[in-house]
């Protein structure tokens, strides 16, 4: 069962394009899955900026009724389809839904980068069967995540979880606690901002490509491995000597369970 899932959040710069593009890496690359990815950003669109695609074609042809195969590109064993920067003629975004349809069954899963325009959200949250909240761990940021939800709940979109992204000064930032208590939304993921990303954006490849072992690579192949219902590296000495495991472990041993669930059904 092909599963469509959206990162939203309702405030630009949280990493939403990042964690879409390493979700999608691993899950291919990992965990050997057949991925789409799509830039469902329509007006700002910069997957395609991330991975050097040429652009020639992209989702904004498809919407306008270009066969929708003909936009799909491939690099680093991903699927990717990207959006025009620079389009000019109108296009119907509310297609989207429609025109992923009759390609579910072809990948296990097909991800969706979206935008933080309300608007341009509405169509990507309406063609996602699930969606996971990105936040940086501030109140601002959390506040206006939290306007995505409502989207979500009137679309009647499952939200599956929340990943807390760019975690710079914990000491003077929101802890897991405060984020699920405001947001009444389990927290599946927390990631350090990490100044290799750099490195990533220079050399135009996902960083758990070019370094696997990295804080970030690792944090988002555990959030991956949840996903795809395969078991996740533990450092058993490590719990042992901290006589805990994390929240976040905890809530994705949840989702990984929902996934065994669903392939019963």
């Amino acid at each position: 069962m092909t599963n469509t899932i959206a990162f939203v959040s309702i405030k630009g710069g949280v990493g939403k394009t990042t964690l879409a593009l390493e979700t999608a890496s691993c899950l291919a690359n990992y965990y050997k899955k057949k991925v789409l990815l799509i830039d469902g950003n329509f007006s700002a669109p910069n997957l395609g900026l991330h991975l050097n695609l040429t652009n020639e074609v992209t989702l904004h042809d498809a919407l306008n009724g270009l066969p929708l195969h003909n936009t799909i590109y491939e690099a680093h064993n991903i699927d990717i389809i990207p959006a025009d920067l620079h389009y000019r003629d109108p296009v119907d975004i509310f297609k989207l839904k429609k025109i992923i349809a009759k390609f579910k069954p072809r990948y296990d899963y097909i991800i969706i980068d979206s935008s933080p325009n309300f608007e341009e959200l509405k169509p990507v949250i309406a063609a996602a069967d699930k969606i996971f909240l990105v936040s940086s761990p501030d109140h601002v940021t959390l506040e206006t995540t939290m306007k995505a939800a409502e989207l979500a709940k009137q679309e009647r979109t499952p939200i599956h979880g929340i990943i807390v992204n760019k975690i710079r000064s914990p000491k003077h930032e929101l802890d897991l606690e405060q984020i699920e208590k405001t947001s009444d939304i389990p927290v599946v993921a927390r990631i350090k901002s990490h100044k290799n990303m750099a490195k990533s954006l220079y050399c135009q490849k996902p960083i758990s490509l070019i370094e696997p072992n990295n804080t970030i690579s690792k944090e988002i192949r555990k959030f991956s491995s949840a996903l795809c219902g395969e078991p996740e590296f533990r450092n058993r000495l490590l719990e042992k000597l901290l006589l805990s495991i994390s929240k976040e472990k905890i809530n994705r041993d949840m989702l990984r369970q929902n996934f065994y669930q669903k392939q019963i059904i």
